[in-house]
């Protein structure tokens, strides 16, 4: 028999491991599904072929209001709701499919009430009127599904299901030390003194100034600090939206990503994987038989449901002490 290649072909693997169709398996195949989502998610979780490192870029999205007619709003004036009472700035206006990109929604609300207060709570409604306040132009939102807010009044981004981890935000301002132009200090250091290495010095003046200039852009210049959980699927990047991050602007993110057996079907052959479906399909299979125990069957065969189950949760036992030790990463550890 050929390697599995598909979710199918893993679930005939473990039922052949099983007995079938010698013996027949009392398990519903809907049953069979669960265990095999199980075990792709214990894989995915434990195993160190089940995910693999990605970079990931993504551009900052606005928010974005869909109207009916051709109105060119000017970027930079405010547009104000005449049912909601949103006031925003127009980023952009793009008469193609007509609609406005805007940013910082805000509201009266508190006070004496004719203050404006950034809120993404309340938001542009269907059908309503819009007028800029520069422009004096107005026009009516969509009927439906008119107002989207973006990354940038977000203030996070949303990644795909299949990254579970996030290690890092590459820093997306300039880098003094890493600058090119004739006014870096890279350029002048290489314009005076880089000559003089292996002559009339030696590198250890070279490292040491790159190492005084790598603490003094760890101090001014840190990575970007940023929160991910891998349910939520968002990442926020704590930081100053408006200056270090623009509409429109790149983020690129150092990332773990599952690989999907969808995509990259060999995963359905993993030594790992097929033994531990088997014994899950073992187990499910003593768990169906429990209620049965002790029942005699015609020719005096007795079930014995406990069996099956009890030496399944010992192989299930051995399997998650054996990942801990021979198919897991170490861990990493973050420091400062």
């Amino acid at each position: 028999m050929t390697q599995p290649t598909t979710r199918a072909t893993l679930k005939d693997y473990a039922k052949r491991q099983l007995g079938h169709p010698v013996v027949e398996l009392n398990i519903d195949d809907d049953q069979m599904e669960d265990r095999i989502d199980d075990a792709l998610e214990y894989f995915q979780e434990y195993h160190f072929d089940a995910t693999y490192p990605t970079f990931l870029k993504h551009q900052i999205t606005s928010s974005t209001l869909k109207i009916q007619s051709n109105t060119t709003f000017t970027a930079g004036e405010y547009i104000t709701g005449g049912t909601s009472g949103v006031r925003a700035t127009v980023h952009q206006y793009h008469s193609a499919n007509t609609t406005i990109r805007y940013k910082d929604p805000m509201v009266k609300s508190g006070g004496d009430g004719n203050t404006y207060y950034a809120n993404t709570t309340t938001t542009f409604g269907n059908a309503e009127t819009v007028t800029g306040e520069t422009s004096e132009l107005s026009a009516t939102t969509a009927t439906s599904s008119a107002n989207t807010l973006g990354d940038f009044d977000n203030q996070y981004i949303s990644v795909a299901e299949n990254i579970i981890g996030i290690k890092g935000v590459m820093p997306f301002w300039s880098d003094t030390a890493g600058s090119t132009n004739m006014f870096s200090i890279n350029y002048q250091y290489a314009l005076n003194d880089l000559y003089s290495i292996g002559a009339a010095s030696t590198f250890r003046d070279y490292v040491f100034t790159q190492q005084n200039l790598a603490m003094i852009r760890n101090l001014f210049h840190t990575s970007p600090r940023f929160r991910f959980n891998r349910h939520t699927d968002r990442l926020y990047l704590d930081v100053d939206w408006g200056t270090d991050l623009t509409i429109d602007k790149w983020v690129v993110v150092e990332a773990y990503t599952v690989t999907d057996p969808t995509t990259f079907s060999d995963v359905y052959g993993d030594m790992f994987l097929k033994r531990y479906v088997t014994a899950l399909f073992k187990k499910q299979w003593g768990q169906n038989l429990i209620k049965f125990e002790g029942m005699q069957l015609p020719g005096g065969v007795t079930l014995n449901g406990r069996q099956l189950y009890d030496d399944a949760v010992t192989e299930l036992e051995r399997i998650d002490e054996e990942v801990q030790l021979k198919y897991s990463l170490p861990d990493d550890f973050f420091v400062g």
